[in-house]
């Protein structure tokens, strides 16, 4: 009887570690996960926090036609849900009346970078061009504005000028952004890139802008304006927040 005890044990430790290691294993790659819209998005996790993980996710396409989205707040403007001819959903902006309308969105998060990603879609009229900003740390945080009548782009913190590059913008397509803000010497400076490619393309591999400034880190809710200078509608989807 000693003899068939040990091997029995042997196996009854073996199938236990070998259980728990599955499941301690599942739970740690984080395979899939839901958002704050109780949405499935698949987020790469560690103990380390080394990666990026979503914190709001809203591609609008669950949301009722004509609908101002909950999941955001909006400051001014008329926002709403809008389909295309394509029967795709996302956020618009009416073309009229032209001003600067904005919205903030998603949690406020203070002590971790910070990533937004988003598309979006307008067009000019004759010689009149839209304009379209997004920030991140709150409405006098970093923004990054594109400019297509100046065709630049301009990376400023608080109405002070950080950086301005050319860029040529071409309407009547939709246009993707990578924006990214990370703390580093303890929260003292502030390291931006950003990337803005047309949607129908491959991301480009390098960053526009990858450089630190010497603002201090403060983090904070991210927020996007659209400016209908050519009194064309103005929209947005696919946004997308994520944190490390």
């Amino acid at each position: 009887m000693r003899s068939h005890k040990s091997p029995l044990k042997t196996f009854a430790l073996l199938t236990y570690f070998l259980i728990f290691g599955c499941v301690h294993k599942e739970i740690e790659s984080g395979l899939s996960v839901k958002n704050a819209n109780d949405k499935n998005v698949n987020v790469a996790t560690n103990k380390s926090n080394s990666e990026w993980v979503v914190e709001f996710s809203e591609d609008f396409s669950e949301l009722e036609i004509g609908s101002e989205p909950e999941s955001l707040f909006i400051l001014d403007g008329a926002y709403s849900v809008q389909v295309d001819q394509n029967n795709q959903k996302s956020l618009a902006l009416p073309g009229s009346p032209m001003g600067d309308f904005g919205l903030l969105f998603g949690p406020r998060i203070r002590e971790k970078g910070l990533e937004l990603r988003f598309s979006f879609f307008s067009s000019k009229k004759g010689r009149r061009m839209p304009s379209f900003a997004a920030g991140m740390g709150g409405v006098r945080g970093l923004r990054l504005r594109l400019n297509p009548a100046s065709r630049n782009l301009v990376l400023s913190f608080d109405d002070q000028i950080l950086k301005e590059i050319p860029f040529s913008w071409m309407g009547d397509q939709w246009w993707s952004v990578r924006f990214q803000m990370t703390p580093e010497d303890s929260n003292q400076s502030t390291f931006a890139q950003y990337k803005l490619w047309p949607k129908q393309e491959a991301e480009p591999d390098t960053w526009l802008i990858s450089e630190k400034f010497s603002i201090q880190y403060k983090g904070g809710k991210c927020a996007l304006w659209g400016f209908p200078y050519a009194s064309t509608p103005i929209l947005f989807d696919d946004i997308t927040i994520l944190s490390k």
